[in-house]
């Protein structure tokens, strides 16, 4: 499963997804003017394959103005660290595997 993490989401994440999320890159990370921009993070996650992880509604819009891919997962979060979040993307795994091979979604909510 290829994760793009947004800048809203902190990287420590992905050390403690790795084993459930092994394809798992942020933003900072990846070839692209920093601060990355809404845009640019589209593109490289489409280029690239990635489904782009994200607390942001920006990129709901990016989504319905132009489609899929890449797929968007979006984070309704509030109020939880770094541990809590990554243990909820931990159990939520399974979903995120369907979501992702499912070709007809293109949005996915967790909350």
């Amino acid at each position: 499963m290829k994760l793009l993490l947004d800048a809203n989401i902190s990287w420590r994440i992905i050390k403690l997804v790795e084993n459930d999320f092994s394809d798992c890159l942020h933003t900072k990370d990846i070839k692209i003017t920093q601060p990355a921009k809404d845009l640019e993070i589209w593109e490289f996650a489409k280029q690239n394959n990635f489904t782009i992880l994200t607390h942001d509604d920006d990129f709901e819009k990016l989504l319905l103005l132009k489609g899929a891919p890449p797929k968007v997962i979006i984070l309704k979060t509030f109020n939880k660290n770094t541990k809590q979040i990554a243990e909820l993307l931990i159990s939520k795994r399974e979903i995120i595997e369907s979501f992702i091979s499912n070709q007809d979604l293109m949005i996915l909510e967790i909350y």
